[in-house]
């Protein structure tokens, strides 16, 4: 994969022969992470020294490189999207709150205070500081597009910032998505952007129930994405170890969904 997706100016970049640790190398370790479940990077570093992994570089070298991991992770991905996964019945578009510590310290959290704010988690009914992750999920459960917004930020909001990076001629939403001028707007690009109606609102032919039912196939992926990589506590201290961070758990999910 490193070999077919990632371009000869990153794979050949000066002085890349005089690496301790080689960017193949440097992704099998970060995705092994992943498979353990580990989330801190220091701890991980002493898990590799104990187990008497040699040829590693010095500690904040480590976790240096790990972060400057980013670009190719993402290219791998979405080479792995484009040339791997089927072509989907539709996609299914929800979001999740990414909090950076706990409510009572809303106001007084300074982690990445030019990205981050407080927004409202309308599931649990309380507010929080950090961000939000939009996803785009296949009818399959593979992930294919996110984004990482301000926690204020609406959902409706990020859904053309989805389209742009894998568009389906069939998108299902909940009903937290509900607006005429989104839906007219995919409409223009060939989109046809399906959400339950309200209850108090007309219906249009439309089961709202079955739409409802195949929605929670995107909960379902929330939940394993919880279970097995906790990415809803993302333990980053920079915005690009944040990215990071999902990138890995979304490449190793995305592989074991397709095989």
């Amino acid at each position: 994969m490193y070999q077919r997706f990632v371009p000869i100016s990153i794979r050949f970049r000066k002085n890349h022969q005089l690496a301790k640790l080689s960017d193949v190398h440097l992704l099998a370790l970060l995705c092994w992470q992943v498979e353990l479940g580990m989330t801190n990077q220091r701890l991980f570093y002493r898990f590799l020294l104990s187990i008497g992994f040699t040829g590693l570089p010095e500690r904040s070298r480590f976790n240096r490189i790990s972060v400057n991991a980013l670009e190719i992770f993402k290219l791998i991905r979405e080479g792995l999207v484009k040339t791997s996964v089927p072509n989907p019945t539709y996609t299914i578009v929800d979001s999740f709150p990414m909090p950076l510590c706990h409510p009572i310290r809303n106001h007084r959290a300074r982690l990445l205070k030019p990205y981050a704010n407080i927004g409202y988690n309308s599931t649990k009914k309380q507010w929080y500081y950090g961000f939000k992750g939009s996803f785009e999920v296949t009818n399959q459960g593979i992930p294919v597009a996110y984004t990482i917004t301000k926690a204020s930020l609406h959902d409706i909001n990020m859904v053309p910032t989805l389209m742009d990076e894998y568009s389906c001629p069939h998108v299902l939403a909940d009903a937290g998505y509900l607006s005429k001028k989104l839906k007219l707007r995919l409409a223009c690009i060939g989109v046809d952007f399906w959400t339950p109606k309200r209850k108090n609102m007309l219906k249009d032919g439309i089961n709202s129930r079955l739409l409802t039912r195949d929605r929670r196939r995107i909960e379902t992926v929330f939940s394993r994405w919880g279970n097995t990589f906790d990415l809803e506590r993302n333990r980053a201290r920079s915005l690009d170890g944040f990215q990071t961070r999902i990138e890995q758990c979304l490449l190793v999910d995305t592989l074991k969904q397709i095989n």
